[in-house]
């Protein structure tokens, strides 16, 4: 799995040209300048590559309580599009390589410390049983999912 540190949030009429910029830098084109140099090892068979998105990168569910997550959230869509066009240009190079993006839940952690109700997705869960849970869904997965963005909870997510 593919996962990289988060940085800060802020909000989007604050956001600098820097601050937008690591956010992108760390989280969609890290992971696929990462993805590119795993695919290009000719003596390693990958089967799975997961990455980690987040609810906050889906277009078609606009989280407009999550003040301040703007470059992040715009971040994670740009990596969700990269996935797609990777597990298309890998399907037309008959590579059997799945790629999946994943949203690890609402997680306790130092990034989810934020004023909202962690009841709107059912409450935060730990670390572990996201982990737990994320293993279980890429492991459920086969080459006709690969391009595809699931839940922890092992329910396809809208792009």
């Amino acid at each position: 799995m593919l996962a990289f540190w988060n940085i800060r949030i802020g909000l989007w009429i604050c956001t600098t040209f820097d601050h937008f910029a690591q956010h992108l830098l760390t989280n969609a084109v890290g992971p696929i300048i990462v993805a590119q140099e795993l695919l290009k090892l000719s003596d390693v068979s990958i089967g799975t590559m997961a990455f980690m998105s987040s609810d906050s990168g889906s277009t078609q569910r606009f989280l407009a309580y999550e003040d301040g997550f703007a470059a992040y959230a715009a971040s994670k869509a740009a990596l969700n599009q990269a996935l797609r066009h990777l597990a298309e240009e890998l399907r037309r190079k008959q590579r059997h390589t799945v790629i999946l993006a994943l949203h690890p839940g609402e997680v306790a952690t130092d990034m989810g410390m934020i004023e909202t109700s962690w009841d709107l997705d059912g409450g935060q869960i730990t670390t572990e049983e996201s982990v737990i849970k994320m293993m279980e869904v890429i492991r459920s997965k086969s080459i006709n999912q690969s391009g595809t963005f699931w839940t922890w909870e092992n329910k396809e997510y809208p792009w």
